[in-house]
């Protein structure tokens, strides 16, 4: 059988499995914890069978869910799990810590592949092996093309050091992708402190736990995080939604996708967007699927993206047989 998007998100799996939304099958797949990926979830707890993510997943989605361990399945990239007469693998990508590609073995031998969300194909996030593919499509269109992917984040850590010199930084950005932030500039030799609160300084906590190292991260509520605020020399994360009350003082950078034009835009005196994006843009959806064997490619118009762009793009560029769904 056809994998199958439904309008609420939902892709059919096989006999067994949903993935990234509510259906009455008896397990859902939950590819990574972003909010629209995760619709309907307090439903999928209490009428599924069971949930299925990595454990960085599952112990992040539990921060606001309480899912019963009895109902817990969670599984390492790479271990293939029988359900019934379905083989489930989850495979690496790379999109937030934790996130998971998703293939199935059906009964008869076929093999369907999901995406999920992803980024830098082969490099980071492998090609599934897979008869039908089911693929994102965030930036499927052609104007969403990031000619200077390759600098971000050289950029990022530049700019971020440089305004380190002139006090502290307050970095805006969703959960997961701040996590890569702090594991980048950690990586390019940034050793200010990390501030955080709340569900951010949580995840980044869970992060830590499962192997991403990130050093000096205080809580801004602690007397240890107090004290090193009054230094002035230090990086605080907050959420993304809380760009709009940003500081007047001190230097403010916001993390956003949504930057095509160049990889760091100027909006106020003190105030940056840089073009740190947790996606694959159009150039990398398309590469990803000219290297994937599958002869059946179905993109996910289940989010918003631009679905049938992108599927209009794999048969006329790549002659590959595709459609959109729902």
């Amino acid at each position: 059988m056809l994998p199958k998007i439904l309008k609420n998100g939902a892709i059919i799996l096989g006999e067994n499995f949903v993935a990234d939304g509510f259906d009455e099958k008896p397990f859902r797949i939950i590819s990574h914890f972003h909010a629209d990926h995760i619709g309907e979830l307090s439903k999928s707890i209490s009428k599924s069978l069971g949930l299925v993510a990595t454990p960085a997943t599952l112990e992040v989605l539990n921060l606001d869910f309480n899912i019963p361990p009895r109902k817990t399945f969670a599984i390492n990239y790479g271990i293939p799990t029988y359900f019934d007469n379905e083989v489930l693998t989850l495979e690496k990508a790379e999109h937030v810590f934790g996130s998971c590609q998703v293939l199935v073995k059906l009964e008869n031998g076929t093999t369907i592949g999901y995406t999920g969300d992803f980024k830098n194909p082969l490099k980071g996030t492998p090609i599934l092996k897979s008869d039908v593919l089911v693929i994102e499509s965030t930036y499927g269109s052609e104007k969403y093309r990031r000619r200077f992917k390759h600098e971000v984040e050289d950029l990022f850590y530049g700019y971020v050091n440089d305004a380190l010199t002139r006090g502290h930084v307050t970095i805006y950005s969703y959960h997961g992708k701040a996590q890569e932030a702090m594991l980048l500039l950690r990586q390019s030799g940034v050793i200010a402190p990390f501030i955080t609160q709340g569900k951010m300084m949580k995840i980044t906590e869970i992060a830590r736990k499962y192997g991403y190292k990130i050093e000096d991260v205080f809580d801004s509520s602690s007397e240890e995080g107090k004290q090193v605020m009054k230094d002035d020399w230090y990086i605080e994360f907050r959420h993304y939604n809380e760009f709009k009350k940003r500081y007047s003082r001190g230097t403010n950078f916001v993390l956003s996708g949504w930057e095509f034009g160049s990889a760091v835009r100027r909006i106020d005196p003190n105030s940056y967007v840089i073009s740190f994006s947790d996606h694959a843009d159009f150039d990398d959806l398309l590469y990803y699927v000219d290297n994937s064997p599958a002869s059946m490619i179905i993109v996910d118009g289940g989010r918003k993206g631009h679905a049938k762009e992108l599927a209009e793009a794999i048969r006329t560029k790549l002659g590959r047989k595709s459609t959109y769904m729902p």
